[in-house]
């Protein structure tokens, strides 16, 4: 296990990596962690800076420099703003006389060289000489190596009273099978399973339960990125940010030691789950969404199902990316444009990679599964923030609507309940009337064209949908709503919540039936009460909602619905995430 760690560590990056790590380490390990990498504001040399006592010692004054990988000459002393020596000495000529928090002048000083790797031996006189040189008085040095860095996270994460036997076979078994991504998935699952049943634990195992995900993410990270295959990754780190959120809402709202270290702890998760979920789409599909076929033929399927369940999924995690983009720039200060920018430039190039992702990739235009109407769900929440996107949208639906239509009544490849892969092959294995309507008996995909015609107001997409309820007539349209249960359920899946609002009408006016299905998000309150929400982490239900296959609740479209009427082009500000999102206290990003 030391060596899966140490090896880990080497592939880290300084920013968002492996400086993101070692804070939960340090707390892992009893030092209070004061001061966090930042962006944007001088930092004197000091990335993290924490302060304690270690295997029993006297309390000290912990300065830690990161660097990346192994120390070689060039990241000694180099040409680089960012070199080892320049940052060590703005440490010792700066920071400690000038920065260094008044309560702890007077403690003794350790700065610390915090590097994933070794020091090449080309460049180890010269580190040595210049600690030699600055080491004086109540100022020592020391070196975090790789080495002692995987001995550290291997005895306070994952030793085996905390992180039992089985539990790191399944890591082990994870980071082996990352060429099998559904395999290596399935282990990750088991152990984040392990991890965050937590329920009987008291406040600081939870803490350390929620770091030890953490980590264990990290690694997952590291050695998936190492081997060009992050799809386990992906999906592991979205199971994670989930399951942490399950521990961390039992503190949203106070305000206390155990909350900031929850806090610290979720938001290392998070910087991991959106991390990877930005480097997937940007080496997998943002270069390649405006060329034609290219995605479709990347996928490499041995089958067109292949195909359209990858496209579908790609096309999800597109509007996911955007929607996360959107509520990083809503949370922005008024001082922090040139992040606000950069997330609304994310968000932009999302939805313009969706448009083209469709297309260019005829397989969007027709979903094989009812359930793909959860992945083109939330590409709509994305596009609709685009102001000029209403035109696409009804073209791509209508278009959607049509071929379901004609495969349909051709009893070619038309929607179906069907899940299993190998059914979905054989799809449809019969033309008679009992099949057809057994595979077809009830929808979450007509409803949501149904939805979106109304509330973008076209009334001959929406009177479309209507006459394919009248061919259909055996089929139960239907839309999901969260009930009392789901904020028990929602995160970890651990059982089955929500309502459903069954047998819908389309021989109604669209207005009438907007009355119905957001009449129904006036009766049940329970989207408002769901931490994520309450807390201003809405996107969290999304990302629940996509990978354990729930439809997106309508409550996120309410500010939609609310728009003047008399200009529907007029689409630029969409879901009602505004307003949730102002709810940010308590346990935040």
């Amino acid at each position: 296990m030391k060596l899966i760690i140490r090896e880990y560590l080497s592939s880290l990056k300084e920013r968002g990596e492996l400086d993101a790590v070692l804070p939960d380490l340090l707390s892992q390990l009893g030092l209070n962690v004061y001061s966090r990498p930042a962006r944007g504001t001088r930092q004197d040399g000091v990335d993290v800076g924490a302060v304690g006592s270690l295997d029993g010692g006297a309390e000290k004054v912990y300065l830690f420099s990161i660097k990346p990988g192994d120390l070689t000459r060039r990241d000694w002393d180099g040409d680089s703003a960012q070199s080892l020596r320049p940052s060590l000495n703005e440490i010792i000529d700066s920071y400690i006389p000038n920065r260094l928090p008044a309560e702890h002048r007077g403690k003794d000083i350790v700065i610390c060289i915090a590097i994933g790797g070794d020091v090449q031996e080309p460049v180890r006189s010269l580190v040595t000489g210049f600690i030699g040189q600055n080491t004086k008085g109540n100022i020592t040095f020391e070196e975090w190596n790789g080495d002692k860095l995987a001995s550290c996270i291997q005895s306070s994460f994952l030793r085996e009273d905390l992180l039992p036997d089985h539990a790191r076979s399944h890591l082990r078994k994870s980071l082996a099978m990352l060429d099998e991504p559904d395999v290596s998935y399935r282990h990750f699952a088991e152990l984040i399973r392990l991890l965050s049943a937590v329920d009987e634990l008291n406040d600081v195992q939870r803490v350390t339960s929620m770091r030890q995900m953490s980590i264990c993410l990290w690694i997952l990270y590291g050695w998936a990125r190492e081997a060009e295959n992050i799809e386990a990754a992906y999906r592991a780190g979205e199971l994670t940010l989930l399951n942490a959120w399950s521990i961390a809402k039992r503190h949203a709202g106070k305000d206390n030691k155990t909350t900031r270290a929850m806090q610290a702890a979720l938001s290392s998760v998070f910087t991991a789950y959106h991390q990877i979920c930005s480097e997937f789409l940007r080496v997998n599909v943002l270069p390649y969404a405006d060329k034609l076929h290219a995605v479709s033929s990347a996928v490499w399927g041995s089958n067109i199902l292949d195909v359209n369940l990858k496209l579908f999924d790609l096309l999800g995690r597109l509007g996911l990316d955007a929607l996360w983009a959107s509520w990083g720039a809503q949370r922005c200060s008024d001082d922090e444009v040139a992040a606000r920018e950069a997330m609304l430039g994310e968000a932009q190039r999302c939805v313009e990679a969706i448009k083209t992702l469709i297309n260019n990739n005829p397989t969007l235009f027709l979903p094989l599964k009812d359930e793909q109407g959860i992945d083109i769900s939330i590409a709509l929440s994305a596009l609709i923030m685009d102001g000029g996107s209403r035109d696409f949208i009804l073209t791509w639906l209508s278009e959607m609507l049509g071929r379901a239509k004609f495969a349909y009544e051709a009893h070619m490849k038309y929607p179906s309940v069907l899940c299993s892969y190998t059914e979905l092959l054989d799809h449809p294995k019969s033309r008679e009337d009992d099949y057809r309507k057994n595979v077809t008996s009830g929808s979450i995909l007509y409803p949501v064209i149904a939805l979106w015609a109304a509330l973008l107001q076209d009334q001959r997409l929406y009177r479309d949908v209507a006459q394919v309820q009248e061919l259909m007539q055996h089929c139960t349209y239907q839309l999901w709503y969260p009930d009392e249960r789901s904020e028990d359920h929602f995160y970890k899946n651990s059982d089955a919540h929500g309502a459903v609002l069954a047998n819908l009408a389309l021989n109604i006016s669209e207005k009438e039936f907007l009355a119905q299905v957001f009449g129904e998000c006036e009766e049940t309150k329970y989207f408002e009460d769901l931490s994520a929400v309450k807390y201003g982490w809405w996107p969290l239900i999304i990302v629940a909602c996509r990978h354990y296959r729930l439809p997106l609740p309508l409550h996120l479209l309410n500010g939609l619905r609310s728009q003047d009427a008399t200009n529907p082009a007029d689409t630029t500000v969409s879901t009602d995430t505004a307003s949730v999102s102002e709810k940010s206290n308590g346990i935040s990003a």
